[in-house]
């Protein structure tokens, strides 16, 4: 081996750890990034070939990993459009020029950006990427707009959905009421009232098991709907299909609310009522939040939530092959695969966490660690560029 490829091969050394160090500051720096998935410099031999039993020394060489399939940490926050992935997937984010990137910073907040003498209203992360999603109203797929300051128009209520728990040990003749608050075609609150009455007591001793039963009147005080359902004993679940027990019910303003059960019990355990309807008043908004579902509802200053936008998140089949840029964002390359799009629980994509974000995957304590290691071995490539130098004067002085 000739005096240069100690040279050759400390330098290359020297240069494997610079970058190893580069991407320890990077990690380091970002600790508090939040989505910010951590890089690692793997090294790799480069082999020179061997001849007449003299030894040629090879180099190093490195590659930078990212680790962009590693889950960080989640942290609750305060802030309802802050909103945090467990598992797979990216949020699907797009520059001013409408490019399209991936994230998994889920911090966003409003932004007012005005074109054209018109102001709009985006939901934007720390880098002023505009996250995207599918309008609920049209379909459309595109930057979230908020609609700040605007008049929301009403939406009569179409379909109500109750999930309803009735207690077995109730007597004969026991009441229970509910009530659900629907909208006419102008907005207009009207209540509807249920009311669940035990009926029949079920029994399971006796062969066969008597079912116990239920009347369920429903009613705005004018019209009235009855019907009776029927409990097995041994179950406490409706002996017909909760499907055939949908009542539509008739406004006096002409819309038709279908009225559906989610689910119907009758369970040893207190009576429980959760309803839910579409439909809202006019108003305005007075705030956003993302749900877990990945829906972005506007919240109107009575409390009604209005269903805005569906996120949609983005995945690929190698995660750590994607190209990071500037403000925490990847792009897609030919290594990481196609974008496939889904919604958030479904299909293998990651699950969301409302109110909360991903934190870095980077641990303090193993970089520190790695940067010793790093400046150890840049120390020892050194010393041996410098012993080579010292061989290099000794053959030089050899002619005086």
């Amino acid at each position: 081996m000739s005096i240069n490829g100690v040279f050759r091969t400390s330098v290359s050394g020297m240069n494997a750890q610079a970058n190893r160090l580069s991407a320890i500051s990077d990690n380091i720096s970002n600790s508090s990034t939040d989505g910010y998935k951590r890089s690692e410099a793997e090294f790799s031999t480069l082999v020179i070939a061997q001849s007449g039993g003299q030894y040629n020394s090879g180099s190093v060489k490195t590659e930078t990993r990212q680790y962009v399939s590693q889950q960080g940490s989640i942290a609750a926050t305060s802030s309802s459009t802050d909103v945090a992935i467990s598992g797979d997937g990216f949020f699907v984010v797009e520059d001013n020029t409408g490019r399209e990137f991936y994230t998994r910073a889920g911090s966003f907040v409003q932004k007012t950006s005005t074109a054209d003498g018109a102001q709009t209203t985006y939901l934007v992360n720390a880098a002023g990427y505009r996250l995207t999603g599918t309008s609920l109203e049209d379909g459309t797929t595109g930057p979230i707009e908020l609609p700040v300051g605007e008049l929301v128009a009403p939406a009569p209520t179409t379909e109500s959905s109750l999930n309803l728990q009735l207690p077995s040990t109730a007597s004969v003749g026991d009441t229970k009421t509910t009530t659900i608050t629907v909208y006419d075609n102008i907005g207009s609150p009207i209540t509807l009232t249920m009311n669940l009455t035990k009926s029949v007591q079920g029994d399971a001793t006796t062969a066969p098991a008597t079912n116990g039963a239920w009347t369920i009147e429903l009613t705005d005080g004018t019209t009235t709907l009855n019907q009776t359902v029927e409990f097995d004993p041994t179950t406490g679940l409706p002996t017909v299909d909760l499907s055939t027990l949908s009542q539509s019910f008739t406004l006096a303003a002409g819309n038709t609310v279908e009225v559906n059960f989610g689910s119907l019990t009758e369970y040893d355990t207190d009576f429980s009522a959760k309803v839910s309807s579409n439909g809202n008043p006019p108003g305005y908004f007075s705030e956003f939040s993302i749900g877990d579902d990945g829906v972005l509802s506007g919240v109107m200053d009575n409390g009604t939530l209005v269903s805005l936008y569906q996120i949609n998140l983005a995945r690929f089949t190698s995660p750590d092959r994607l190209q990071a840029g500037v403000g925490n964002v990847y792009s897609a390359t030919l290594d990481s695969g196609d974008v496939e799009y889904g919604l958030p629980s479904s299909n293998g994509f990651g699950t969301l966490f409302s109110s909360a974000v991903e934190q870095s995957n980077v641990d303090l304590a193993t970089e520190l660690t790695e940067m010793i290691e790093s400046q150890r071995s840049y120390s020892a490539n050194s010393k041996v560029f410098q012993t080579g130098s010292e061989i290099l004067d000794v053959l030089i002085n050899l002619k005086r």
